[in-house]
């Protein structure tokens, strides 16, 4: 969020943006991605640092300076404040979000250090939200892919493991997209706002973020596909087993003297002619959308950015369809391989709540992330 091509993503919503950098003896050491909007009706402006400032918060003398700087340039667009939300880690804890072991002492800053230093130099730091209060939020998880891809997938719940060869089984492939299947993540995207309750961005707001971060390499699109054929034959073999062990109850029926155990092959027939049933429909079903979609049917999309050695979950949407074929678990693990595959060393989830009780609305999205294990981290807020 602080690359020059993020200011010109935000131009058409009003935005207009400015770079500044600070020098010492020569080297850049620092620089900020600033967006000024102008207030409706009144002839004064905001300012906004996304995830700013690049400096070390550490250094006094270089903070204050990139303050005064943007102060100035503040009194010219008459803004009535600024706001910036650092990307520093405030605390680090293992993935349950437990406090032992606390991750947070291998920081190379003290936090509470760091919000002293701001509000020494006049910023105000605006709390400790829990949701997604704020412009961005203040929790995440992350996970290193510092190690093999074998020993990433071992640090995930073995569920997860689960589901993601799962869905690879029934399936489904993950295949990068171009600018034409910005229409077809915008509609999955809708029918997820509508399921989860959020208010989604529009077609030409994806357009235009494929159109300029795709070019430098910032983005990629990703689609979760159905391929009909291997659907289809997956569906098949099951449907086989499945009629193979009736044939085999079958043909020792009868034959079984304790009662006990022959309610128990009764019950074990049912189970399989219920699975029986429902994989037929299920086939009928495939079978009818491999003549719709021959091509395969996408069920799934997300959108991955990178920067430098680090990469982001920006946007994920799934249909109502075929949720039981895990598109999203599976999407999930080739982002972070292609991640891994340009050098990444972070894959970030993006936000979650920090309220982690199974009451909160929001559990739901970190009982999904924290099955790939990880870090639980919270970054130290906003400051205005």
């Amino acid at each position: 969020m602080q690359t020059p091509e993020w200011g010109e993503m935000k131009s058409p919503s009003g935005w207009v943006s400015r770079r500044i950098g600070i020098e010492h003896q020569g080297e850049l050491v620092g620089a900020a991605l600033l967006l000024i909007r102008r207030l409706p009706l009144i002839r004064y402006s905001i300012m906004y640092a996304p995830r700013g400032f690049m400096v070390d918060f550490t250094n006094r003398e270089a903070l204050q300076v990139m303050t005064e700087g943007i102060k100035a340039l503040g009194k010219k667009q008459r803004s009535i404040f600024l706001k910036v939300d650092p990307e520093l880690i405030a605390r680090a804890k293992d993935i349950s979000g437990s406090s032992e072991p606390d991750q947070t002492a291998s920081l190379p800053y003290k936090p509470n250090e760091i919000i002293r230093g701001m509000e020494e130099l006049g910023y105000r730091h605006q709390g400790d939200e829990l949701n997604f209060d704020g412009v961005q939020p203040r929790f995440s998880t992350r996970v290193s892919l510092l190690p093999e891809e074998e020993e990433i997938m071992k640090g995930f719940h073995a569920k997860t493991q689960y589901n993601i060869r799962l869905s690879a089984r029934k399936g489904v492939e993950i295949v990068k997209g171009a600018e034409a299947d910005i229409d077809t993540f915008t509609r999955i995207m809708e029918v997820t706002g509508k399921r989860d309750g959020f208010v989604t961005r529009d077609e030409e707001y994806f357009k235009r973020l494929y159109r300029i971060l795709k070019p430098k390499g910032i983005v990629e699109l990703y689609l979760a596909k159905i391929n009909p054929v291997k659907a289809i034959a997956h569906l098949q073999k099951q449907l086989d087993d499945t009629q193979r062990q009736l044939n085999r109850l079958d043909k020792t029926e009868g034959r079984e003297k304790d009662p006990v155990k022959s309610g128990e092959r009764a019950a074990k027939k049912e189970t399989l002619q219920k699975k029986l049933l429902r994989d037929t429909n299920v086939l009928q079903s495939m079978e009818q959308m491999a003549k719709e979609h021959p091509d395969g049917l996408v069920v799934s999309g997300a959108i991955e950015a990178f920067a430098g050695k680090s990469s982001w979950y920006v946007y994920g949407a799934s249909d109502n369809v075929f949720r039981d074929y895990m598109p999203n678990y599976l999407i999930q693990w080739e982002m972070m391989k292609e991640a891994k595959k340009r050098g990444c060393t972070m894959y970030d989830f993006g936000g979650i709540s920090g309220d982690l009780s199974p009451d909160n609305p929001l559990w739901g999205l970190y009982k999904f992330k924290k099955g790939f294990g990880g870090q639980f981290l919270e970054f130290i807020g906003e400051f205005n």
